[in-house]
């Protein structure tokens, strides 16, 4: 009898854990996913690796070189990721003039080293579909690519969140301007979102990186959007009127653009920004004077900047759920300054403060 007895109380906390039950919801409650934004400029044939780069700015050169995007060294970030507790990349992807020609583009390599690798190991990824200037996506693109993302959506490894894909645009001024009235965008969205239920799929989770406006979160908000998120805060962040201000002067700043978004109403995925520092760009971009930028990136910084975001997130739960979702900027944009790959200098000292930090 009191084997029975023991086996039945056994049932029930096991079932009290399962989806569904309140249980599931109290300990998915504390569940934070955490996404770190990849950006594939380091294949070698892009114009990412400049001169400045290479020569002014060698203390952010990954370990096994700038040119990161080959089958080894993907896995060895793979590997390196789940062991700092990050759940998923987040692919910078683009429909670009190669891409349109149905020939290789360079910027969307490293997704598809990753989604041949067999050995992922828990790590989920999704797309950050990077449709600013130059990677504009209209009407005439949308059935195509929405095909395509689907298609990207059912592989195993294509982060879930409350049981659909999740996909981020990072302009939606380059929206509106493409399909020319927000009626048109929210058409366009709800079409992704039927094609995907027609699939075989629950639908579609959609986001979109806004500044922290009022007017932009009523746009998003009135074209139909799922989220709101970001893709940094250095505009929002950086002390106006300053050539250089110092990393410590992120972190108030952020909480307040976080902040401010919780005041829209509308779920929202938090992102910290670790650093930035484009000056390696500064060339490439034809900047008029020295881009202004952060001082005192390190181990402390990103530390503290997890450790926040991690606070903030679940003291607030701005996804609107009991699981929420946190970003970071960045995994690799070097040129942005924002990094958190192993370098000579830090060991693998970036990517072991985001360990400790979400313990």
């Amino acid at each position: 009898m009191r084997s029975k007895l023991i086996i039945g109380l056994l049932f029930l906390i096991g079932s009290a854990c399962l989806p569904g039950s309140d249980s599931y919801a109290q300990v998915q409650s504390k569940r934070m996913l955490v996404g770190a934004y990849y950006f594939d400029g380091w294949t070698g044939k892009t114009f990412h690796i400049t001169k400045s780069l290479e020569q002014n700015y060698s203390v952010r050169e990954p370990v096994w070189g700038w040119i990161t995007s080959t089958p080894e060294i993907i896995q060895k970030q793979v590997d390196l990721a789940v062991e700092a507790k990050i759940d998923f990349f987040s692919f910078c992807w683009y429909y670009s003039d190669l891409y349109k020609k149905n020939l290789p583009e360079p910027r969307n390599h490293a997704l598809n080293v990753f989604l041949d690798s067999t050995a992922k190991k828990g790590l989920k990824f999704n797309l950050l579909v990077a449709n600013h200037t130059g990677y504009s996506i209209g009407p005439a693109d949308w059935e195509r690519l929405t095909k395509v993302w689907i298609d990207l959506f059912k592989k195993d490894a294509y982060l879930k969140f409350k049981g659909k894909p999740l996909i981020t645009f990072l302009s939606l001024n380059m929206l509106l301007q493409s399909f020319g009235t927000i009626e048109n965008v929210k058409g366009a969205l709800a079409q992704f979102r039927a094609e995907a239920v027609a699939s075989g799929l629950k639908g579609v989770n959609i986001a979109i990186c806004i500044p922290p406006l009022e007017s932009e979160a009523a746009k998003a908000d009135a074209c139909g959007f799922d989220f709101l998120t970001g893709y940094n805060y250095h505009d929002q962040t950086l002390i106006s009127g300053q050539s250089v201000s110092p990393i410590k002067a992120i972190s108030p700043k952020e909480e307040s653009v976080w902040n401010a978004f919780l005041k829209f109403g509308k779920p929202y995925l938090p992102v910290t920004t670790l650093n930035w520092d484009p000056r390696p760009w500064d060339e490439m971009n034809k900047a008029k004077r020295t881009s202004p930028h952060f001082e005192g990136y390190s181990r402390a910084s990103v530390y503290k900047s997890i450790k926040e975001l991690k606070a903030w997130t679940l003291k607030n739960n701005p996804s609107g759920s009991t699981a929420n979702i946190a970003m970071i900027y960045a995994w690799n944009e070097y040129g942005e300054g924002a990094w958190l790959t192993p370098t000579e200098q830090n060991k693998n000292g970036l990517l072991e403060a985001v360990k400790e930090a979400l313990q």
